[in-house]
């Protein structure tokens, strides 16, 4: 995991920079308890296909379902491409995913680019916000 982060202290930059190994290792290791434990409680999450999760326990259950079907057995790896802060307690990170999937109706490598923001709560950081979207060409307009 590398990438820039912009306008940060190092302890922020450390921080962010370990809610997403967080993130890329809880996934690798299919533990949505761990995964889900980066956010806030009442976070919400928009996954690749658009559905909605409100709170940390949907955000869980959510993941604890796909790791046992559609992204069973998945790699993801995780890099920022771009974290800045908004204000002293409001963070936004862009990253770039790869997700391989060995087998099953998402078989197959894929790129994503999720949006994050963090908030800074008694000095920890947690997602707020997590909006995910797949990485396609768009359709040709000839």
């Amino acid at each position: 995991m590398t990438g820039m982060i912009e306008t940060m202290t190092p302890a922020d930059n450390a921080a962010i920079q370990g809610i997403v190994r967080g993130l890329e290792e809880a996934w690798n290791a299919a533990d949505a308890v761990r995964f889900a434990s980066a956010f806030a409680e009442d976070a919400d999450f928009v996954n690749v296909y658009g559905m909605h999760a409100r709170g940390r326990q949907p955000i869980l259950e959510g993941h604890q379902m796909i790791f046992r079907t559609i992204y069973a057995g998945s790699i993801n790896s995780f890099t920022i491409r771009s974290a800045r802060l908004l204000n002293e307690g409001v963070a936004l990170v862009h990253l770039e995913a790869h997700l391989k999937v060995p087998q099953g109706v998402m078989a197959g490598e894929h790129r994503a680019l999720p949006s994050m923001v963090l908030v800074r709560d008694n000095g920890v950081w947690k997602i707020a916000a997590f909006h995910n979207t797949f990485v396609a060409k768009p359709p040709s307009f000839n």
